[in-house]
């Protein structure tokens, strides 16, 4: 046991210290705050920068000296008032030119995954850089936001560790663990002399211990919720299988299922609002729980990324082409659930209103 963690455990067992500081109670409230917010999910950022017309300049990557991560790199900014929208139109634009990047920026609204954790970036200098994910959190302006913004940080968090089949243990107290900061990579690998996120976090009376304490909740929460005997549904898919929590939207028409996966009368129509509690694996199929013994097929919420074989035209729910949105061969489309037929023809939702004909994409 690493020595700060059983020093502390004595304190709280024998009440060693009888005044808790200030910093302690707020990073405490802080935590309970954060538990009370729902997760951003994750926002890719090719299709960010698809749907606002901005070139995206692809990161090569750095390939992991074990073939896979052994943990994750916690950073912020030092940016104050940039969110991860600026942050990552900038990382976009400037990576080959300043020579840094990271796999995510996160902040109190939505997570920008700029790369696949499949790789490596530069963010923490060469001793890291082939070992560790590194995401950055941006700075915030208030307490709640700052709640939020760690909140969505610690289930991104959590949720990569089960998908690399990684157990979160605290290397910021001695060097050795799953679950590092920017300031412990300098103190023990060395190759940078950053000492983030700790400045930041005690602003808001708040540091890595805290933040790890958050980190393993959610870990051990998930953990609760998965089908330990199935794979893990997070590795069916690529890199643009949503990872979903939290108020969403059907993308598409979705009978509601128990937990057996027996369909019930229950239909819910594409545009509709749910709330995704976690997931399960029924016959080795993805579903998302949207309710006690409810269960809906993930595709109708996790998008599927097809290309265009041929100029086309997007269509109503009638089959009547619109003619002010075209989409042209080779571009990409998100769609949803199975096939539906429109007049006696096959096609894909794209959400509630617009639909693509199957045989013009692949």
């Amino acid at each position: 046991m690493k020595v700060r963690k059983f020093l502390i455990a004595l304190i709280a067992f024998f009440g060693v210290i009888g005044v808790v500081s200030t910093n302690q109670v707020d990073a405490a409230s802080i935590n309970s705050l954060a538990k009370k917010y729902q997760y951003s999910g994750v926002t890719y950022l090719y299709k960010m920068l698809k749907l606002e017309g901005i070139k995206y300049n692809e990161f090569p990557g750095v390939e992991y000296q074990n073939g896979k991560p052994e943990g994750i790199v916690v950073h912020e900014t030092d940016d104050p008032g940039a969110t991860a929208h600026d942050e990552a139109i900038y990382f976009n634009r400037e990576w080959n030119k300043i020579n840094a990047y990271v796999n995510a920026f996160v902040d109190s609204k939505q997570i920008i995954q700029m790369c696949s954790p499949n790789v490596g970036t530069w963010g923490a200098g060469q001793q890291a850089n082939n070992r560790f994910i590194q995401i950055e959190l941006c700075e915030e302006s208030s307490r709640d936001a700052f709640a939020k913004s760690v909140n969505n940080d610690a289930i991104y968090i959590a949720k990569l560790l089960h998908r690399y089949d990684l157990k979160p243990d605290n290397a910021c107290d001695d060097g050795d663990g799953t679950i590092w900061s920017h300031k412990a990579v300098s103190a023990f690998l060395g190759g940078t002399d950053h000492v983030d996120p700790d400045g930041y976090f005690a602003k808001w009376g708040y540091d890595m211990d805290q933040f790890y304490s958050l980190i393993k909740y959610y870990y051990d929460l998930q953990k609760k919720n998965e089908n330990t005997n199935s794979k893990d549904p997070n590795k069916i898919k690529d890199e643009v299988s949503a990872e979903v929590q939290g108020a969403v939207t059907l993308g598409h028409d979705a009978y509601v299922y128990d937990k057996n996966g027996k369909k019930t009368k229950t239909l819910k129509l594409a545009g509709s609002p749910v709330t995704v509690l976690g997931y399960k694996l029924i016959n080795n199929k993805k579903y998302y729980q949207i309710g006690k013994n409810q269960y809906v097929v993930a595709t109708n919420i996790d998008a599927t990324v097809r290309t265009a074989k041929k100029n086309t035209y997007l269509r109503t729910r009638l089959g009547r082409i619109q003619k002010d949105n075209l989409v042209r061969k080779g571009s990409r489309v998100m769609t949803y659930g199975s096939k539906i037929t429109i007049n006696n023809q096959k096609y894909y939702a794209l959400n509630a209103t617009q639909y693509v004909l199957a045989s013009d994409i692949r």
